[in-house]
């Protein structure tokens, strides 16, 4: 078995090519969602994925009829990707997923089909709270990736939070998806960072290494006085206080993560013992301390960036093998 496992989120389009086992070489482009959505065209995307295609059969040398499918879960299926797919209702396990993915055809990337992994929404049953409502596209495939790792405690009520563009904490009751949160806090610290007075105050954040103490701060004031005046305290830090820019920017941390300390709040359900933290490693790094001390009678696992990395792919190949099975 030779896949493409396509992965496109709002930021970032990255297809693998695996033999089902092993990652064999990758391609991406700094393209996704958001490109769509500010083009209002998919031709964007489109180009994108044909150039990974190209780059992958050059780089290998593997024919093209040789690839058996191109595995497709994110944004891509939403209405600023390639194919618009609805959400799947949860609950949903991977093999009621697995039985409801969308295959298609787009020769001006591959002549190989395409099939979809299609989204999860969750909170939708008659007379719900717009609070309650939420959906997810490709941390389905993400979760899933990793649930047979924790072998006879896959079926234990587990909450995933997951970091990237928007941070999304998503509950698993028996091995199903059941509950989701998400906010755009990812995409918030970047406008934030980069387009507002705050901007002199804080570092970039490839170069934040992060005091707990600050962070710890950050968290506290913006838990009591509010978000928005947490972030107004970044700058007094930095202009009125003449603390340094890694202080700020770890205090600024702290406001950004009263928000995922929230969402976790609303998602335990009883019997949650377990929550999984993973994705752009450092909320994760930051996060881990914050909950253990919170929440003491939870096991907080920290999943590495580099594992986070190929969890889609892992998912995406074991949802598409159950499919083949099926059909």
């Amino acid at each position: 078995m030779l896949l493409f496992v396509i992965d496109a989120g709002t930021t970032t389009s990255r297809i693998r090519l695996t033999d089902g086992e092993t990652i064999i070489a990758s391609a991406k482009r700094q393209v996704g969602a958001r490109d769509v959505a500010m083009t209002g065209s998919k031709d964007v995307l489109e180009r994108a994925l044909k150039e990974c295609v190209d780059e992958l059969l050059k780089q290998t040398g593997i024919a093209a009829d040789r690839i058996d499918a191109a595995v497709a879960s994110g944004m891509i299926s939403s209405n600023m990707g390639l194919y618009e797919i609805p959400h799947l209702e949860a609950p949903m396990n991977a093999d009621q997923l697995a039985s409801q993915l969308v295959r298609q055809v787009f020769p001006g990337i591959t002549d190989r089909p395409f099939v979809f992994i299609p989204g999860v929404k969750t909170g939708f049953q008659a007379d719900t709270r717009l609070q309650d409502k939420d959906m997810m596209r490709g941390e389905e495939a993400e979760i899933f990736g990793y649930l047979d790792s924790l072998g006879d405690k896959r079926n234990e009520s587990v909450l995933f939070m997951h970091y990237g563009s928007h941070h999304k904490c998503i509950l698993l009751e028996e091995g199903s998806i059941t509950g989701c949160r998400t906010a755009i806090t990812g995409e918030l610290m970047m406008a934030v960072s980069q387009n507002t007075i705050l901007k002199s105050s804080l570092l970039p954040v490839e170069e934040i290494m992060p005091d707990m103490a600050r962070v710890r701060e950050g968290l506290q004031i913006a838990k009591h006085t509010g978000f928005g005046r947490a972030l107004f305290s970044t700058r007094v830090l930095d202009t009125m206080e003449k603390r340094s820019k890694q202080e700020a920017s770890s205090f600024f941390l702290g406001t950004l993560l009263a928000l995922d300390l929230q969402m976790v709040g609303e998602m335990i359900v009883p019997g949650t013992k377990r929550i999984v933290l993973y994705g752009k490693e450092l909320f994760p790094s930051i996060f881990a301390p914050v909950l253990r001390e919170t929440y003491p009678a939870l096991t907080v696992d920290v999943i590495s960036d580099e594992q986070s990395d190929l969890l889609s792919a892992k998912g995406a190949v074991a949802i598409y093998k159950q499919y083949a099975e099926q059909a």
